[in-house]
């Protein structure tokens, strides 16, 4: 057998490999449900779910168009404080919630987008890095709003009757385990729907050259606008399931911080910036990496005097874990999508269709009959 095996596009044999993708991505997400686990696994899984839901929506904003945030933390936690106001000094059921922490995060991404047209680079990285710094301190602040270093606690989203989970703390866990399951595939399919249309190809013309896509008709400040606005939405969103997640809303949460605003990052690193299915990867093997390095001194292959001493120094688990994000990085610098693309091509290669013409160039009523338009001449010279 020659490889790599060509497949047309479109072909049996090509949807064949998009629905066993789909299935093996779905074995993984959608099996927990199926089965009986305890509250702290359903919590893990939701916390994988929130971290990918994060790091799409800072993808689409650096991935897709090229815009460098470091302050999507802010957005995080304007989630996170929408949803824990509106439950405690308003009432609201938390399901109601996501759509106003989407709505303000939006507006919130749009004025910080209105005065970064005109930076680039470094200069709106810096803009983001106050963002996500500012944030803490005004939430202290504004004590009558978001009870300052105190929070806000006791949120809890109950799963309702028509749950098929049990009552209980393991069953909230489920339940909230599916929501956040169900967020993360309606971003997705969002996310997706909006890089495949006509806008995501101005997004992507917007980040490989603004001047080029500016001179092709691209609306560069509204596109940059508006994908920070919807990127700020997105994690407005996991935000919101974030404090539910944790039951409360405390500025002095680290993922309220500037280390949030990092995690996301790696994770998008991790997966494969500008990959749809890069974030949900890279939040799988963050979030394992970081639980593996952290169980290290217990591990009972380590020898004795390793585990000593790494035991009681947590500093230490980091440093072994940022050792291996570096070791991954060499081995696959475009993410672990990106590695799996690479490797996949060397097996299967899906062979693009020919451009078909739909408009055949007319042909002048002043030429003979046998000359041949201009295009197709050119074509056939080369």
């Amino acid at each position: 057998m020659n490889l790599p095996i060509r497949i047309p596009f479109l072909s049996p044999q090509h949807w064949a490999l998009r629905v066993l993708g789909v299935a093996a991505v779905a074995y993984f997400l959608v099996l927990p449900i199926f089965q009986d686990r305890r509250p702290n696994e359903y919590g893990e899984l939701t916390d994988i779910c929130i971290f990918a839901l994060a790091a799409l929506s800072l993808n689409l904003l650096i991935g897709f168009t090229g815009q460098i945030s470091i302050g999507h933390s802010a957005f995080f936690g304007v989630g996170a404080y929408t949803t824990a106001i509106l439950m405690t000094d308003h009432g609201w059921s938390p399901g109601w919630t996501f759509l106003a922490a989407a709505v303000i995060c939006f507006g919130v991404g749009v004025l910080v987008g209105v005065p970064a047209l005109r930076l680039k680079g470094l200069y709106l990285t810096l803009v983001t890095l106050a963002l996500a710094q500012i944030f803490p301190a005004l939430v202290r602040k504004f004590e009558w709003l978001t009870g300052g270093s105190r929070g806000i606690g006791g949120l809890r989203y109950e799963q309702p009757d028509y749950a098929p989970v049990d009552v209980g703390r393991a069953g909230r866990s489920e339940w909230l385990f599916m929501v956040a399951l169900v967020m993360l595939g309606i971003s997705y399919v969002i996310v997706r729907n909006l890089v495949k249309s006509r806008t995501g190809r101005a997004m992507i013309a917007v980040r490989d050259n603004a001047t080029a896509a500016a001179v092709m008709g691209v609306n560069v400040p509204v596109t940059k606008t508006v994908v920070f606005g919807l990127s700020a939405a997105l994690c407005g969103v996991s935000g919101s399931l974030f404090a539910l997640r944790q039951t409360q809303a405390n500025p002095e949460t680290l993922m309220f911080t500037i280390l949030g605003s990092i995690v996301f990052l790696v994770i998008m690193v991790i997966g494969g910036a500008a990959s749809l299915m890069g974030p949900i990867v890279g939040a799988f093997v963050y979030y394992r990496f970081d639980e593996y390095t952290r169980a290290l001194p217990d591990k009972s292959y380590l020898p004795e005097f390793l585990s000593g001493f790494l035991n009681g120094r947590p500093n230490l688990a980091t440093i072994v874990f940022a050792a291996l994000l570096i070791l991954l990085m060499f081995l696959a610098p475009f993410g672990m999508v990106g590695l799996a693309k690479r490797i996949g091509r060397r097996l299967v290669v899906v062979v693009p269709r020919p451009p078909s013409r739909k408009h055949p160039v007319p042909r002048d009523p002043g030429l003979p009959t046998d000359a041949m338009p201009v295009d197709d001449a050119d074509t056939a010279l080369t």
